[in-house]
């Protein structure tokens, strides 16, 4: 986006006008700003379960790094932990032209450069047509899976993710 070039009282005009429109939508009756945890267990427990162990237990496990999940978030909070989580990032490892690879963690990618931070925490980068580099994103599933799931489905695996406490 280009940079404006405007007067002070025209920026200070566009913060009002921000300003006022967030509270205006603020004070709107009937709009919900959350979840209620109720809403989020209207589904069925055992389905939730079957659907789990299906499609997610290769990579999870309800006591491994997901013993606990349902007293650390709740409501909507888990359900957002669920479909786009936060923490997960990808590995690279990157194969120079004289064959060396270095692996690390993505820490960067367009269509120009590949970026990664090494084990000792040194960022390296690299032009993308000038190496070849092999992402695993353990979140990638979760973004398949996103067009994949039914309201069946989600309602099913909250009500059981909800059980892991």
């Amino acid at each position: 986006m280009p940079r404006f070039s405007l007067p002070d009282q025209d920026i200070a005009a566009l913060v009002a006008f921000i300003h006022t429109q967030k509270t205006k939508a603020e004070s709107q009756v009937g709009g919900r700003r959350g979840v209620d945890v109720a809403d989020l267990q209207t589904g069925n427990a055992q389905a939730g379960k079957q659907y789990f162990d299906g499609h997610c237990s290769s990579c999870h496990s309800p006591t491994g790094d997901l013993a606990g999940v349902a007293t650390r978030y709740q409501g909507l909070k888990l359900e957002e932990h669920m479909l786009y989580p936060e923490r997960a990032r990808a590995k690279v490892t990157v194969t120079l032209p004289s064959g060396e690879t270095i692996s690390g963690k993505l820490a960067y990618q367009d269509e120009f450069t590949i970026g990664l931070d090494d084990a000792s925490g040194w960022y390296h980068s690299w032009p993308a047509k000038q190496v070849k580099y092999k992402i695993d994103d353990p979140a990638e599933a979760h973004v398949t899976l996103l067009e994949q799931y039914t309201d069946a489905d989600i309602h099913n695996l909250m009500a059981y993710i909800q059980t892991l406490r």
